[in-house]
């Protein structure tokens, strides 16, 4: 009976142990992903843009109806001169810059 009873507190202390590591684990991989979505968002946001203004020579407000409903909501969209800069929550950031005959194109 004894040995039955140490069995289930070492079980319970297992688990104890292996749950926030689990979580650990879980979150570190959601926010990987997250991070590489926003990237990826941040990056087709900068061009788009880019190109929407000086190659099309469309207003900003019009260019950013071409984005995707839920990325209008989390990048944030700076213009400069000859050149846009989009970032996602500042976790990922990108620049896109005209150059005349050659169109847009990432910076970083």
């Amino acid at each position: 009976m004894v040995v039955k009873g140490n069995r289930r507190r070492n079980a319970r202390l297992l688990g104890l142990l292996a749950l926030p590591a689990i979580l650990a684990a879980a979150g570190a991989w959601k926010g990987f992903r997250v991070s590489g979505l926003l990237a990826a968002g941040a990056g087709y946001s900068a061009q788009q843009t880019c190109a929407c203004l000086w190659v099309s020579g469309r207003a900003l407000e019009s260019c950013r109806t071409d984005l995707d409903p839920l990325a209008r909501r989390l990048i944030s969209i700076r213009v400069g001169t000859d050149e846009v800069t989009a970032s996602g929550f500042g976790i990922a950031t990108a620049t896109a810059k005209y150059e005349k005959g050659f169109g847009c194109s990432l910076r970083n």
